[in-house]
């Protein structure tokens, strides 16, 4: 039923690898997903994912910043012992579990020549959702962009829908000191894909606080029969003919309200019964942006991105920040 849907959505979707180092030397790696949206390099994803690398990039450059004065002040001959323990002393203390190196990998199933980066995103929190511009895209890499579904049209329950990303696979960086980069087994790549199939069971309204002026749309969820499951986050739920009705946000676990005893259990334990729906970005939220593609649009016009009209969307620059996203500079794979 998914077959040619499939091959379609991955002409367009890709991961996103994250890597991290914390202050005690602690690697670990997450893998997300990302739609890209048309010849210009326009990604879609989700806000969470957004916000980790924007997070991370910053505590990244504050611990280089902590790393470089220390440096600094050791090798300062102008100083005595004393001074420089107590200019030592003066710094910002960076804690054990603290982000010391951050790593962000795009489209490494692209294989581009060279590495891709982003400068900006366009963040809308309340409904998990972040554009963003890739530096460095060649549209040739890309042979096939989505086509959005019209949430006016036939957008019902009980549509069979399928989602897709990069579940059940590790990324395990290990920090190599003598040339200050992530280093990742050969077995990390290709990162395969991963697809799971439901029907949407029903839309969910987002109740956004705080805003100065109503949102310019109806901000909304829409939740599937089956969960969403990590690595999937930021990929695209779509229909038999390939058209995108959202992208995957996160899982929602709801009580069934009843809880059998287990099995063989001497102590009256019990099993809580839940069900575990996954809740997708409504293209809803897309529809009244100028920027996306309704359906039946394949190839966007060249244009203003009207984001920034939107009062409730939150620009952020990582332009002042030091390069955190350069591929080739921030992790090697073991041959």
């Amino acid at each position: 039923m998914f077959l040619q849907a499939c091959r379609t959505a991955s002409k367009f979707t890709f991961p996103i690898i994250i890597l991290q180092r914390t202050v005690d030397g602690k690697c670990s790696g997450a893998i997300g997903a990302f739609i890209v949206l048309n010849d210009e390099g326009w990604i879609a994803t989700c806000y969470h994912i957004a916000e980790i690398i924007v997070n991370g990039s910053q505590a990244d450059a504050k611990a280089k910043s902590i790393e470089a004065q220390q440096a600094a002040i050791k090798t300062d001959a102008s100083l005595s012992s004393k001074e420089r323990q107590k200019k030592l002393a003066a710094l910002p203390r960076l804690r054990n579990n603290d982000i010391a190196r951050m790593g962000v990998i795009w489209g490494v199933n692209l294989a581009p020549p060279a590495p891709l980066s982003v400068a900006q995103y366009y963040l809308a929190p309340a409904v998990d959702l972040a554009i963003a511009k890739l530096e460095n895209f060649d549209p040739k890499w890309v042979s096939s962009y989505p086509i959005i579904k019209d949430p006016a049209r036939d957008f019902e329950q009980g549509a069979s829908l399928c989602r897709f990303g990069y579940p059940f696979h590790e990324i395990v960086p290990t920090w190599d000191i003598a040339t200050d980069r992530f280093d990742l087994a050969k077995d990390a790549f290709p990162i395969p894909q991963f697809v799971i199939d439901g029907i949407l069971t029903r839309l969910v309204n987002v109740q956004a606080l705080n805003l100065p002026v109503p949102a310019p749309f109806p901000m909304m969820y829409f939740e599937t029969s089956t969960p969403g499951l990590q690595g999937q986050s930021g990929g695209p739920v779509f229909d038999s003919k390939g058209t995108v009705w959202g992208i995957q946000s996160h899982t929602t676990h709801y009580p069934l309200g009843f809880n059998p005893p287990v099995p063989k259990s001497t102590k009256g334990e019990k099993e809580y019964q839940f069900l575990n729906v996954g809740r997708c970005i409504h293209a809803e939220a897309r529809r009244h942006l100028s920027f996306f593609p309704r359906e039946g649009l394949r190839r966007l016009s060249h244009g203003t991105w009207r984001c920034l009209k939107m009062i409730h969307c939150i620009k952020v620059s990582l332009l002042s920040l030091p390069s955190t996203e350069s591929g080739s500079t921030l992790y090697q794979a073991r041959q």
